[in-house]
């Protein structure tokens, strides 16, 4: 076992030894520049399946091997030219997408700075489509939050052209790889909002000043948005920053010293807990995430729920709307706070067995596959039907917290609570403990994949292939196969609502909450 392990460390510092020396130049030429032979790409293809087909415990789920094997070979037959990287991403994205996986997706891989001066350019660059926040309703593109230095551009103003391209052109381009839980209905324009700038760099270039058209109340203007050094802009920081903290001094009763809440996104905590009322009858915890750097989940419950006790609080409101998911850990230590039983959180992790990524790498990659026994998941057993499934915490009977909260809970939820959250979600639905208000979550509310997600580089092109190895099910499961859970009150802001900054989700569960008091 010694040696197994030594000789699988001398190979990862080989490994990178080797890819530090080699040549950062070609590796970008071939993702950016370079177009792959024929040949080369319906070899991608035939990886990507192959791949799927050894790791994905659900690849059947939602879509019959027949129509699968029909859109993979129908993929092999439309390439009959050299394509670049990202043209070959816009026509096998759609096809992994096919497969109905939130967690399974490909991914285009960022090129590296050449030297040191270029990554400090890079990492203190603000790109013009950055500079904003947006929403996306009826296939137009609304400025929701400008950061850039044209104040002209409002909130709620509408962006018509980026660069000469029609937005709706843009959007239909930017879609089409896009992967859902089973049959869940997420709109396309929540997924663009979401990620605009991120998206257009894939399909398009992140250049230093973009020429955007937008229109006004008496007509259509264009302007040049340009880059901006952040380093460079301390004294507009430090006024949002003093501006941030004005707003914080609006919360009624907000928590003071509250600690572990890991690192700011944007200038907002990712954890954040609040009283909403003066009386400290309704508590609020905001989870953005549950999975949040430098932030310790246990330690952040802990001093919520003590302070939610301590205040007697006789409602709480959980907001997981737009949370992704993350560990398993965080969202079951939630739920142990919501609960008095005892209680079983996940069912089986099912999954294929052995799977190692480095067994589709090349090089001494695919050499530590062979040195580390074909399979690097040493979590892994048989049940007595012949299932592989991986041990993780939930599978078996869990105690409730000690300090459970047993008043009322509301639970706020949107199409992106994914993952994590939507798996808390289930159990929670499943086991009658809240009122959840908003729309109908991303994630499906029986099954996701997910556990160990593994990211294997196709060997010409790149790209880079994720999927999740473990089946991830909620104890409860739903009538309703391949939906996400459903809101007991459906209801979602308009888009004026979140230009004025009104949340009417909440407003609707404090609306409710007074009216029983």
């Amino acid at each position: 076992m010694m040696r197994m392990l030594f000789y699988r460390n001398l190979v990862l510092i080989i490994v990178v030894f080797l890819t530090s020396c080699s040549s950062i130049k070609e590796q970008n030429f071939t993702i950016t520049e370079k177009k792959h032979s024929v040949a080369a790409l319906q070899q991608d293809v035939d990886l990507t399946y192959q791949i799927l087909k050894d790791g994905h415990p659900g690849l059947y789920w939602y879509i019959t091997k027949k129509q699968l094997d029909g859109k993979f070979d129908s993929l092999k037959k439309a390439i009959n030219e050299p394509l670049t990287t990202v043209q070959f991403y816009q026509k096998l994205a759609p096809v992994v997408a096919a497969i109905r996986c939130g967690h399974t997706a490909l991914r285009i891989p960022s090129t590296n700075p050449l030297d040191k001066l270029e990554k400090e350019a890079i990492k203190n660059k603000i790109y013009p489509l950055r500079q904003f926040s947006y929403a996306v309703a009826d296939d137009k593109l609304i400025v929701i939050n400008n950061k850039s230095k044209n104040k002209s551009i409002k909130t709620g103003t509408e962006i018509l052209e980026i660069d000469g391209k029609p937005v709706r052109d843009i959007f239909n381009t930017v879609s089409t790889g896009f992967s859902y839980d089973g049959y869940n209905v997420q709109p396309k324009d929540k997924r663009i909002e979401r990620s605009f700038p991120q998206l257009y760099k894939i399909y398009f270039d992140e250049k230093d000043s973009v020429l955007i058209k937008y229109k006004t109340d008496t007509n259509t203007v264009e302007t040049f948005i340009s880059f901006y050094d952040k380093k460079k802009d301390d004294v507009e920081k430090k006024k949002l920053d003093t501006a941030k903290k004005v707003a914080k001094t609006n919360f009624k009763n907000p928590v003071k010293s509250l600690k572990y809440r890991g690192n700011k996104v944007n200038n907002e905590y990712q954890l954040d807990f609040k009283f909403l009322d003066q009386g400290k009858d309704v508590a609020y915890i905001k989870i953005k995430s549950f999975s949040v750097p430098t932030a310790n989940f246990p330690a952040f419950y802990k001093q919520c729920f003590d302070s939610i006790a301590l205040a007697k609080s006789k409602n709480l409101v959980i907001d997981i709307r737009n949370n992704p998911g993350g560990t398993l850990s965080a969202s079951l230590a939630l739920f142990a706070y919501l609960t008095d039983k005892e209680f079983v959180y996940l069912a089986k992790p099912i999954n294929n067995g052995n799977f190692n990524a480095n067994k589709y790498e090349t090089g001494l990659k695919k050499l530590s596959y062979y040195l580390t026994g074909f399979n690097d998941n040493g979590n892994l057993y048989e049940d007595k039907d012949g299932n592989f499934f991986s041990f993780m915490k939930g599978y078996t009977a869990q105690k409730p917290n000690k300090n459970n909260y047993k008043g009322k809970v509301y639970v706020l939820i949107n199409e992106f609570s994914f993952s994590a959250s939507s798996l808390l979600s289930a159990n929670l639905k499943g086991s009658k403990r809240a009122t959840f208000v908003g729309t109908e979550t991303g994630g499906g509310a029986n099954q996701c994949t997910a556990g160990r997600i593994p990211v294997v580089t196709l060997k010409n092109t790149k790209l880079g292939l994720r999927l999740g190895l473990n089946r991830m099910a909620p104890v409860y499961q739903q009538e309703l196969y391949g939906r996400g859970v459903f809101p007991d009150i459906e209801i979602q802001s308009s888009l004026q609502d979140r230009i004025s900054n009104y949340d009417r989700e909440l407003q609707w569960i404090l609306t409710d909450i007074k009216g029983k008091g």
